[in-house]
């Protein structure tokens, strides 16, 4: 199709010795054995050269061998896509959107953690730039615009909607 259209399917599998983790008690220790494995699909179109979208979703398997538990804060499913949008020739839109499938982590009550599964959550996000001369460009980003209540971490809020903005000037 001319490279207008990309499809790709990419399987990973990777034995661990001695992978590094946190913890909250302990501060980093090793995981002696774990693995992980899965599969990512990709498509990626380009209907003008102005227009660009990509998506991808990964499935993932991750398991702490010697303790037979998955591994902490990967997510099982994890789906992205973005539409980048050129036009007028300076001016540029991008919209992004992640989806990020449950994962388990710890949740302390006073020195006992206990494993929690944390909820799925997705986030769209925005930016634009304006090219105002050849060397300042005027740009804004917007984060998190459904607001959505979500952590990363369990215990660690993150932003909620936020707004950011300014100026790049190159010499």
């Amino acid at each position: 199709l001319q490279d207008r259209l990309m499809l790709g399917l990419t399987y990973f599998s990777t034995l661990f010795e001695n992978l590094v983790d946190f913890d909250y008690l302990q501060g980093y220790v090793n995981i002696k054995n774990a693995a992980t494995k899965g599969v990512e699909v990709l498509l990626e179109a380009r209907p003008t050269s102005a227009l660009h979208f990509l998506a991808t979703y990964t499935r993932l398997e991750a398991e702490d061998k010697d303790a037979d538990e998955y591994l902490l804060r990967r997510p099982k499913d994890k789906f992205s896509a973005k539409l980048n949008w050129r036009f007028l020739r300076r001016a540029n839109i991008n919209l992004s959107l992640i989806h990020v499938g449950q994962r388990e982590d710890l949740f302390w009550i006073g020195w006992t953690p206990a494993r929690v599964t944390m909820d799925s959550f997705t986030l769209l996000n925005a930016a634009g730039s304006y090219d105002l001369i050849e060397y300042l460009q005027v740009f804004i980003r917007l984060d998190n615009i459904l607001n959505s209540d979500y952590e990363s971490v369990k215990g660690y809020g993150t932003a909620g909607f936020s707004v950011y903005g300014g100026m790049k000037i190159s010499f």
